[in-house]
């Protein structure tokens, strides 16, 4: 077989070689979104290229039909993948239904039937010439109506791939700059000669210079692939982001007309019989309604909304945040709606449940402590009528200590029945300690210095941690005269220290005070101070130095404490 000395020969099957590197490449990331179409695309251009390079090259003209025809295998279908690759790459996945895939390969199928089977129509050319010039064989087709129908269809999906680009472009953060204008100059290209060989005289009769433009545009692949990370590094478009979040999100425009409003937020606010894209938010009527002027405040706004629908009650956290541009000037407003009802619910199962334990609770107490009283008056008769019988005092006075100690810890159990039940709020620690200090009715030979500059996020009866401190000093501490409250923040938490310059705790019961029992009073003090404590994953260890004094030190976990802007330095 002799071939034409073509001078495009070499740069032909250069062109097909990369085309086919890019589609192998591609096709090992298929798991990408669109690199699989974009794979088998590319694996269409090496075909065609391949073929085409043989077609111009040949001499003999029955060769060049031959080739012309396998080409034909693979040209109709380039247009449709190039479509089919830009939604999926673009993240439009959702318009690729089954009959969008019948539209886009419509004009494929039937130029591709049409083709084969021009000899009984001539529909797709309507004549085929061998042409001699230069001493090269060229075949000229005259084109039918298929042929221009074809022609027309491959420019309108470049021009739709160009289009999805400059929308990536235009919507994509900046680390997605360079490989999508890169793509987009390929496909500019691709535009370029196209228009070249369908609008500009040309040397030869039918020659098409795509093969050129291919191979410049295979090595900007191949170095977007390699280098910018085509099919690795991929945007992934917020609109989808947007709409299959479960919270409800609007963007209001600076006149608070409404810019964007998802799914999420259509169903919340029952719209789904509306249009709401360009209404302003004031006109609208839902539940929001009245929290329409602070919605659209200059402050963010954090709140829950009860709503009442279909006889069933849902509770909203709304939040409205505003954006601001560079230059401080309001951009848009954003406001979130988050379905919370569940959690509200539960929250108030559970206080209610807590209230009705906490009766019971106190009902039992009330009951006991009456049993206790008559206990008490018999064992006082009892002793009166005893005299001063020795094999009776002894007995006696150990039933009225154990009937007294039982009465303590019943009237303890009545401190401390809220722990838990209630929500955690946020506590100034110098407040806290004041009402504590001033509770115990500290005797006024023992002095209070406090320079704890924090806010922090603990249980309702955070006060009872620092009075039972407090009282655990005076009751230990062996003449203390000072009572120090420091605090310091760390890299990821603050600490708490509280110090007395008593007698100090013993080396081997450090650990041993927070236990349940351990005490010479109820043993229960330090050990609700650590439960306390612990529902707000605050924790407590006693580091002191024993025979000066102890050291307790409080450690709040990072989000459990604030600043606030003013100190109290003394009590």
């Amino acid at each position: 077989m002799q071939f034409q000395n073509y001078p495009f020969f070499y740069l032909m099957f250069l062109s097909a070689i990369i085309s086919g590197i890019i589609s192998f490449i591609t096709w090992n990331r298929r798991d990408v979104r669109g690199s699989g179409t974009f794979s088998f695309y590319m694996f269409l251009i090496a075909w065609w290229l391949f073929f085409y390079a043989l077609e111009v090259t040949a001499l003999d003209p029955s060769l060049h039909i031959l080739y012309l025809k396998i080409e034909y295998l693979a040209i109709p279908w380039i247009p449709a993948f190039v479509i089919l690759f830009a939604l999926k790459f673009g993240g439009f996945d959702r318009f690729i239904t089954w009959k969008t895939r019948l539209l886009i390969f419509f004009i494929p199928v039937i130029s591709f039937l049409s083709y084969f089977t021009n000899e009984y129509h001539h529909w797709y050319y309507q004549a085929v010439n061998a042409l001699t010039i230069d001493g090269l064989t060229i075949i000229s087709i005259t084109p039918g109506f298929m042929y221009d129908v074809l022609s027309t269809y491959i420019f309108l999906s470049i021009l739709f791939c160009l289009l999805i680009f400059i929308y990536i472009l235009y919507y994509s953060p900046r680390v997605f700059f360079i490989q999508s204008f890169l793509f987009i100059c390929v496909i500019i290209s691709l535009l370029a000669g196209y228009a070249y060989y369908h609008l500009m005289p040309r040397l030869y009769p039918d020659f098409d210079i795509t093969p050129i433009v291919l191979a410049f545009a295979g090595i900007i692949v191949l170095l977007e692939i390699f280098h910018y990370q085509f099919f690795d590094l991929v945007h992934f478009p917020h609109r989808k982001i947007f709409e299959h979040l479960h919270d409800g999100i609007i963007v209001l425009d600076p006149s608070h007309r409404i810019l964007a409003i998802n799914h999420a937020a259509v169903a919340i606010l029952h719209l789904e019989n509306a249009s709401p894209i360009g209404e302003n938010f004031n006109r609208i009527t839902t539940f929001l309604s009245e929290s329409v002027p602070s919605l659209t405040g200059p402050d963010p706004v954090h709140t829950t909304i009860q709503h009442q629908f279909e006889k069933s009650s849902y509770f909203y956290a709304i939040d409205m945040y505003p954006v601001f541009d560079s230059i401080k000037r309001l951009e848009c407003r954003l406001i979130v709606m988050r379905d919370v009802s569940e959690i509200i619910q539960s929250k108030n199962a559970l206080r209610e449940a807590g209230k009705k334990l906490g009766l019971l609770t106190s009902i039992t107490r009330h009951d006991i402590l009456n049993q206790i009283m008559i206990i008490s008056f018999y064992i006082d008769d009892i002793a009166k009528n005893s005299g001063d019988q020795p094999h009776s005092v002894i007995p006696i006075e150990r039933v009225k200590e154990a009937t007294s100690m039982i009465k303590q810890l019943i009237n303890f159990t009545s401190v401390y029945q809220d722990l838990g039940i209630a929500e955690p709020g946020w506590y100034k620690v110098s407040d806290v300690m004041q009402k504590a200090w001033v509770t115990r009715n500290v005797p006024s030979s023992v002095s209070c210095n406090v320079d704890a500059n924090l806010v922090i996020y603990a249980d309702m009866l955070i006060e009872k941690v620092f009075y039972n401190l407090i009282d655990n000093s005076l009751r230990h501490g062996r003449d203390i005269t000072t009572i120090t409250l420091t605090s310091r923040i760390t890299d990821q938490s603050a600490l708490i220290i509280y110090e007395d310059d008593g007698g100090g705790i013993a080396s081997e019961e450090k650990e041993k005070i927070f236990a349940r029992g351990f005490g010479k009073n109820t043993g229960y003090g330090l050990f609700l101070v650590r439960e306390i404590l612990g529902i707000t994953s605050i924790t407590i260890q006693e580091i002191g130095t024993p025979g000066k004094g102890v050291r307790f030190e409080m450690t709040v976990p990072h989000g459990g404490f604030m600043i606030p802007p003013e100190i109290n330095m003394n009590l």
